[in-house]
């Protein structure tokens, strides 16, 4: 599951029709600004920067060592001192616990397996405080549907790339990206349908919040489904 191998150096420029500023939101709407963060998946680190200059203790993790370079190049920006950790968010064990930990833009769907679904909320579970918080999203399955066939292509100033989406199966979708830059690049990557229930042991964790598209509630035309979990004691 080593994504983005090469593909990083394009990453922020690609990604650019991101609003970090809904995710922003959205966090604090939930978390306030003493409690610590572990950031899953934090990609080139956008949103942890963003939380951080909000007053945050944000740290972040990512199983791109490329993406954690790039966070790690952001951070030094802003005279950040937090930490990034490159490694696996299905098998990970850090030396500090969280307040809140947070998994964003639909990274655990790029999970390939409901075993590694298991063992990413057992790892979550062990790093949260007694009552802290999971936030996380994950896609529809009318997201999934909606988003078979696509195909964009798009041209910037030193680069361009073809981004082509299909259903492999009912269950997962296929990412197909081509970059030509100073060299060509071709990135293939799944991303895996998982139902809601898959996520919640409610022996582990209480069920705060599960709401779609940034709205109060959930509606069956949602494609982006918002959870917040809290850890038992």
């Amino acid at each position: 599951m080593n994504e983005y191998k090469g593909f990083s150096y394009y990453f922020d420029q690609i990604m650019e029709y991101i609003d970090y500023h809904d995710w922003l939101n959205y966090t604090k709407k939930y978390v306030s600004k003493d409690k610590t963060i572990l950031d899953l998946a934090c990609g080139s680190g956008t949103l942890a920067i963003l939380l951080s200059v909000e007053g945050y203790r944000v740290d972040g993790l990512d199983l791109s060592s490329e993406m954690i370079s790039l966070a790690n190049d952001k951070f030094k920006a802003y005279h950040i001192l937090n930490n990034l950790y490159v490694k696996d968010m299905s098998s990970f064990n850090l030396p500090n616990k969280y307040d809140v930990i947070t998994c964003y833009f639909d990274s655990v769907n790029h999970l390939p397996t409901l075993n590694d679904v298991k063992n990413m909320m057992s790892c979550v579970y062990d790093a949260l405080n007694s009552d802290g918080l999971f936030l996380f999203d994950l896609f529809s399955k009318s997201k999934y549907e909606a988003m078979d066939n696509t195909d964009i292509s798009e041209e910037f100033d030193d680069f361009s790339y073809n981004w082509k989406i299909n259903l492999k199966t009912p269950n997962i979708l296929t990412h197909n990206i081509t970059i030509n830059g100073e060299t060509n690049i071709h990135e293939i990557y799944n991303e895996y349908y998982y139902d809601i229930n898959d996520f919640i042991d409610l022996n582990k964790f209480e069920i705060l919040n599960i709401s779609g598209d940034f709205n109060d509630d959930l509606m069956p035309e949602d494609e982006r489904i918002l959870v917040v979990l809290k850890k038992k004691s």
